[in-house]
């Protein structure tokens, strides 16, 4: 993996909103120029938080997004889990390894020497690498297994809470539903998510769901009613023994044989005995006493007796009718016991049908008998027990569900709460069901105790590799190789590092005896810092084609001589770095690290087919506007085809020169273009006043017709107060003034150096367009 790009800084410093819209993305080779106090340090403080794998101290508010290829950009939120090996020289590195009054902090280089425990230490580094790739690829899993139980977690939480909130919109507890208390509930309800037992049809759901509305009813009034077996066998047998009884008489077979007639006769003797008269009423005739006799025969006393038991039994027999009791309404129930207790009503009502279908077979017996009393031989049937059992059990029901209305009532919260929980219980194992809640969480736990398992075996072998490093580094190699490279560096060995036991660290010597105590130049400081960075990034066998390396400044306190030794140490040690980012405000320097970066890129488009280039540039630009503020762009291609800093700000300033407006802040830039331009333009004309800019435009204004002394003191009125963060005013006239005079002011500048030197001016114009 290597750094793509940096698509967003933001409160870093002075980038305090930088984005990538005008930098191409890194490539292997990577060189930014800037003049000091642009963001150089600033911006190479990134890449230490990268290299430390935590966010600046400096701008803890900080954010920042950096593109890497092939993986998952690094933020100020994942940069603890950067696996990028980033070695970054800048001034924090230096104060983090290096005290100039004390020691410098050791280099453990690896002693080729012991060849067998060399071999066991790279096969334990192999080993290392393939359990760690893996126990990182296998912790990434997990999260996402565990990222997708809690993404079921919150989307189910949200289904449960819009499923039951709607049933009561009072209630806090569904109302903030979450998947804290989704996740919580299926821990209290364990055994019973693992089963099929909570789920409900839906014909079930619809009447809890109806149960856990919060429309409390008032209480309803009913007494059950209940009939027995027993009492009905018991009028069956004083039913049967009256119709299989008869009494003694002289039976006259006609009346016998037609009840009718005998009704009739019996009447009609009765009346006859009333009025006292022995002449038929129908015919006229005398009866004779004989057949009143016999009529009176047939009609005695005992049958009379028998006739108004038959009478009394018929007017009981007519009362055993059940009737229908006073039922409550339907809709005084609550909604989820209406169904029950209409089917119960309806039960009731069948139930009472039955029963007294069987009570009119009797009673028609019953007549039967009493119409011919002197008939024998009938019986009835048994009133059906499953007939008594019907009316009965509907009774029971209907008294039932009004108990549960009434305790519904009387214990409503309690009632509807459980009625909530019910439904809970059961759209919550629904999710668990569908999800494989609890499989997934069995395999998250087997994993992550597995993973534990490897991550206990990476970290025991960590100990045997530190250990096998101790004992194959030597802190007096790093001090040799040290030593040699500088002394190279700076073309002398007075100056030489010793290990110091006790102080775990180097020790900073002149001559090979006297501490130098601090007394040092800034230049071998310098010198040292980046000699020793260097030396540093060969510690414990690191591979340079593993290693992203950024330097900020090595140069900033070297002469000209040092410069080359500066270019062709970084040169020849980083080459073949996985990827080299360089910071440097020095021209010179920047255009030996620029040429050798442009080689690579000459050689890659040679090739056939050619090669994308893979060496970029960049420049690091401030505003001038306050606060100031920073970014970093792709380089302007005549900083990278021109030979110094000059033809640069030459070309700069002409192009502001030639711009149809400029803003405020281009305005700024223009007036420390301009200073910098007649500095070093009279400067190389007249050398012997380089020293004062003043002495130098006196100079340059001797023999010059064109340009007059008022033209000059308008030019050096104009790059003495803007080009000087110390004098900038930044007001409205000071700014306003600025703007109008920025371009009058460059075409004077320009006209002063063609009337100076007309040819240089010319020559110059011709390599800037």
């Amino acid at each position: 993996m290597s750094i793509k790009n940096i698509q967003k800084l933001k409160r870093f410093g002075i980038f305090h909103n930088h984005t990538n819209t005008n930098a191409k993305d890194f490539g292997k080779y990577n060189l930014f120029y800037g003049w000091n106090g642009s963001g150089k340090s600033t911006l190479s403080g990134i890449f230490r938080c990268i290299e430390n794998k935590s966010n600046s101290e400096k701008f803890p508010s900080s954010e920042f997004i950096v593109g890497i290829d092939g993986s998952t950009a690094i933020t100020q939120s994942n940069i603890a889990q950067s696996s990028l090996n980033v070695y970054t020289f800048n001034q924090d590195f230096i104060d983090e390894n290096i005290s100039w009054n004390s020691v410098v902090k050791s280099i453990l280089l690896v002693d080729k020497a012991k060849i067998e425990e060399r071999k066991k230490l790279e096969e334990l580094k192999k080993a290392q690498r393939t359990d760690s790739e893996a126990f990182s690829k296998e912790a990434s899993e997990i999260k996402n297994l565990e990222s997708a139980i809690s993404k079921f977690g919150t989307d189910s939480a949200r289904r449960l809470k819009m499923s039951l909130q709607s049933i009561d919109t009072s209630d806090s507890h569904y109302l903030n539903y979450n998947r804290k208390k989704f996740e919580s509930f299926i821990t209290s309800n364990l055994q019973a998510t693992k089963t099929d037992a909570p789920l409900l049809d839906e014909e079930k759901i619809v009447e809890i769901t109806n149960a856990a509305k919060p429309n409390q009813k008032n209480p309803i009034s009913f007494t059950k009613q209940s009939i027995s077996q027993e009492t009905f066998a018991k009028a069956k047998d004083r039913l049967d023994d009256l119709l299989n009884t008869s009494v003694v008489s002289k039976t006259i077979q006609r009346l016998v044989e037609h009840g009718d007639i005998k009704s009739w006769v019996e009447t009609g003797l009765t009346l006859h005995k009333r009025h006292d008269t022995n002449q038929c009423e129908f015919c006229g005739n005398t009866i004779t006493e004989e057949r009143i006799k016999r009529l009176e025969a047939h009609f005695n006393d005992d049958y009379k007796a028998f006739q108004e038991r038959l009478v009394k039994a018929d007017s009981w027999l007519s009362g055993q009718y059940i009737q229908a009791p006073m039922l409550p309404a339907a809709s005084d129930f609550y909604e989820e016991l209406k169904k029950k207790y209409s089917e119960a009503c309806a039960d009731l009502e069948k139930a009472i049908i039955d029963l007294n279908e069987e009570i009119s077979a009797w009673h028609t017996a019953l007549k039967e008998k009493t119409e011919n009393p002197l008939e024998t031989g009938r019986s009835v049937e048994a009133i059906k027990e499953s007939s008594v059992q019907s009316f009965n059990d509907a009774m029971a029901a209907i008294s039932a569900t009004v108990e549960k209305h009434n305790h519904k009532s009387a214990n409503f919260k309690e009632e509807t709460d459980k009625a909530k929980k019910q439904l809970e219980l059961h759209y919550v194992t629904t999710e668990v069901k569908d999800f494989g809640y609890h499989d997934k969480k069995i395999e998250v736990a087997k994993r992550a105790a597995e993973n534990d398992d490897l991550r206990r075996a990476i970290n025991n072998r960590n100990t045997e590799i530190r250990n096998l490093e101790e004992s194959l580094s030597n802190e007096g190699l790093g001090a040799d190789q040290f030593n040699e490279s500088l002394h190279k560096f700076l073309g002398r060995s007075e100056i030489t590092l010793n290990f110091n036991p006790a102080k775990k660290g180097y020790e900073i010597l002149r001559n090979d005896t006297d501490l130098v105590e601090g007394n040092l130049s800034e230049g071998e400081k310098t010198a040292i810092a980046f000699v020793y960075f260097i030396t540093k990034l060969k510690e414990n066998d690191n591979k340079m084609e593993n290693t992203i390396v950024v330097v900020d400044d090595p140069v900033s306190s070297f002469d000209s001589n040092h410069l080359f030794h500066a270019y062709s140490f970084l040169r020849s040690n980083c080459d073949k770095a996985k990827q080299l980012f360089v910071f440097t405000h020095n021209f010179t320097y920047f255009k030996l690290i620029r040429d050798w970066f442009e080689g690579i890129n000459r050689n890659r488009r040679r090739k056939h087919p050619p090669k994308e280039p893979n060496a970029c540039f960049y420049t690091i630009e401030a505003s001038t506007a306050i606060p100031r503020h920073s970014t970093f762009k792709d380089a302007d291609p005549s900083l990278v085809n021109y030979n110094s800093e000059y033809h640069y700000i030459f070309s700069k300033l002409y192009a502001y020169r030639n711009s149809p407006e400029l803003s405020r802040d281009e305005a700024f830039l223009t007036a420390n273009l301009a200073r910098k331009l007649l500095e070093s333009f009279f400067s190389f004309k007249f050398p012997k006043y380089r020293s004062d800019i003043a002495q130098l435009m006196d100079r340059g204004l001797k023999g010059c017709e064109v340009t007059d002394e008022a033209t000059k003191e308008k030019i050096y009125r104009f790059i003495n107060k803007y080009s000087h963060s110390i004098v900038i005013e930044i007001n409205e006239d000071s700014s306003e003034n600025l703007v109008g005079e920025s371009q009058n002011v460059i075409g004077d500048i320009f006209a002063w150096l063609q009337e100076v030197d007309e040819v240089h001016y010319n020559e110059m114009l011709e390599v800037v367009q």
